[in-house]
Order: C-alpha cells, then sequence, then structure tokens
C-alpha cells in the first residue's frame, strides 16, 4: 500500500481508534442534542417539491426568494444544470437527460417529492445553444420557445412520476416569475 503521507505528519495519528471512538461519541451526543447554538437536525421527512433550474447564478438568490415565498424554505430538493428544465428536452443536451431523470426518480423514491417546478429564466445562454440566438433579441421568441420547453418537461416528468403536481415558470432579471401553463 503506497501511502501519499509525509513522515511525521501527524494526520494517521489523528485517526487511532481512541480518537476516532471519541469523534464517534461527539457525534452521536451532537445528533441527539444538537449543537451549542441550535436545535439538532429534523427528521427527514419529506420534501414538499423538487426544483429544476439553470446553474446561472445571477438567479441563485431570486430562486431562493421565490420558493421560500410558497413556504417551502428548507422543504425542497433542487437539481441544477445549464439550461435547467431546458436541458431535459433540448437535443443538444441530450447526454445529459439520464442524470436529470435519473435524480427525478430518487428524489421521489427517497423524499416523497409532491411537485415539481421548473424554472427557466430570461437570458439564458444555454436555451440560446439549444433554440438559436434569435432568443436573445425577441422577447416574444424567447417566452415561446422557453415555454414549449417547459411544456416538454412537464410531459416527460410526468411520463416518469405521473402523480408529480408540476409547475412551470420563466423567471425575469429582476426575479419575478411568470407563470407557464
Amino acid at each position: 500500500m503506497r501511502h501519499l503521507h509525509q513522515a511525521g505528519c501527524g494526520c494517521l495519528a489523528a485517526l487511532s481508534r481512541r480518537n476516532l471512538l471519541g469523534l464517534g461519541l461527539g457525534a452521536a451526543a451532537l445528533a441527539a442534542t444538537g449543537s451549542a447554538t441550535g436545535p439538532a437536525l429534523a427528521l427527514d421527512e419529506g420534501y414538499e417539491a423538487m426544483l429544476m433550474k439553470c446553474i446561472d447564478p445571477r438567479f441563485t438568490t431570486e430562486v431562493w426568494k421565490y420558493m421560500s415565498s410558497r413556504g417551502w424554505q428548507n422543504k425542497y430538493s433542487q437539481f441544477n444544470i445549464a439550461g435547467g428544465p431546458i436541458a431535459a428536452v433540448a437535443p443538444i443536451f441530450q447526454e445529459w437527460r439520464a442524470a436529470w431523470e435519473a435524480n427525478l426518480d430518487i428524489s421521489v423514491q427517497l423524499h416523497s417529492v409532491k411537485r415539481l417546478i421548473g424554472m427557466a429564466h430570461r437570458d439564458c445562454g444555454a436555451a440560446a445553444l439549444a433554440y438559436g440566438d434569435r432568443i436573445k433579441t425577441d422577447r416574444a421568441f424567447e417566452t415561446e420557445m422557453l415555454g414549449q420547453g417547459l411544456r416538454a418537461f412537464r410531459d416527460q416528468a410526468l411520463k416518469r412520476q405521473p402523480q408529480l403536481i408540476v409547475e412551470l415558470g420563466i423567471m425575469d432579471l429582476n426575479g419575478t416569475v411568470e407563470a407557464v401553463s
């Protein structure tokens, strides 16, 4: 067995049985009683929703505010990928689809997810790759293409998980969300 540590680095000594036993007892006590700064973590009793969104960091805070305004703060899981729900359906992103579908299935299985929120956004570079540069300059075209992609996303998700309630939206740069039916 090849060691990647320098002689005398001390990291292996920290993993002695005595130190590991103490670490394990400390972790068990913390889990049972909570930390000095707050209560123990609640049991996972499922999430209300799963959010599928783009990786664009301009929308991280606004999407969090939106989900929190729905009463779902810390009650939703999320899957982020370039293009968000558009990536799940656009042919250019076909190779990503299996990862999304597996994640959706395991989220429903492990967390009893009831709703799926598909959130696209304005000025999305991945959407421009999927639907062409016109999406950057023609807002009506952008709305139509994002809407088509979101509806295809809903159809695809419901084929896999027909019990889900699927909600769709397009987030503007200012954080407002336009519902897509």
